[in-house]
């Protein structure tokens, strides 16, 4: 292993893009409505979703001290820029495909790849001025302007209103964690929590994911939208059928007595209220008040 390169990192790497991993296959299912979980509004995802994020820019801050602490390695770094640069242009380009508008003009691998940028003068800054940084950088959002609403300027961060997009993760207050990071492993780098080893096969497939975090954040969800797309498509294909299934028997039973045109709009209340009041599995004393309500509506 490289001597920049620490076991215990790489782990606590791979577990935030195992768990990125997991919460972006949970979204793909919400998106598709396989699952309603509330995934974009319930404060439980949200804070979910921000301390995995949290988590992966605490360990960028990290990984450059561990990479750059006795002098930066211009060549490797700029590699690593370019890289995570074109990684970003290539996420921007895809969900703008996919998602018009709504595309992710500045997420994760674009703070990732600005952050690491403007946190190499503060790997040999005094600590109070790294420290006095960061507490402004995660401060200053609270002061906002409608300026910054524009999609040109809210990437830095002092928007009013979310802008709409798939994702964003704005300079301020995210840069003041990546910050955070670079502290933390300057104050305690040779912490046990920093320096353990392990041999067990679960630490090593983790380290493993965590030395190829990027190349998995890049190909994990066209796999994830390779699964779940086609297994939407088969669900909405049976639940269609099952739909069309209701309403021919119920026609066919209603034509018995009714009209047409009666059996029509009786049909079409019944299933309403069936898929609404989830009625599938429901005995015939259940169903007593919809259909005297549906024989009323299609009178």
């Amino acid at each position: 292993m490289s001597r920049t390169r620490r076991q215990s990192i790489d782990v606590y790497r791979g577990l935030a893009i195992l768990m990125m991993a997991a919460y972006h296959a949970i979204w793909d299912l919400n998106l598709y409505g396989l699952i309603e979980v509330g995934i974009g509004v319930d404060p439980v995802w949200i804070s979910v979703q921000r301390s995995i994020l949290t988590a992966f820019l605490l360990l960028v801050g990290a990984g450059l001290v561990l990479a750059h602490g006795e002098g930066i390695r211009w060549r490797g770094f700029w590699r690593r820029e370019a890289l995570l640069v074109a990684a970003a242009a290539g996420v921007s380009f895809v969900t703008y495909l996919q998602f018009g508008d709504y595309f992710a003009y500045f997420g994760v691998l674009h703070a990732i790849a600005l952050g690491s940028l403007c946190a190499l003068p503060f790997l040999r800054a005094p600590l109070w001025v790294a420290i006095g940084t960061a507490l402004v950088v995660l401060v200053a959002p609270l002061w906002t302007n409608p300026l910054f609403d524009t999609r040109g300027l809210s990437w830095i961060g002092f928007f009013t209103t979310t802008p709409a997009t798939a994702d964003l993760v704005p300079l301020f207050p995210w840069f003041g964690v990546v910050l955070i990071g670079l502290i933390g492993m300057r104050l305690w780098r040779d912490a046990p929590a920093f320096t353990w080893t392990s041999t067990h096969p679960a630490s090593r497939a983790l380290a493993l994911m965590g030395r190829w975090s990027l190349v998995i954040y890049l190909v994990h969800q066209p796999l994830l939208f390779g699964i779940v797309t086609p297994l939407a498509n088969w669900v909405n294909t049976r639940e269609e059928a099952r739909l069309e299934s209701f309403l021919g028997q119920c026609r066919q039973s209603c034509g018995v007595t009714g009209t047409a045109q009666f059996c029509t709009a009786y049909c079409a209340c019944a299933l309403d209220l069936t898929v609404r009041d989830n009625l599938w599995e429901a005995g015939p004393e259940d169903l007593t008040g919809m259909v005297a309500l549906c024989t009323e509506m299609a009178k």
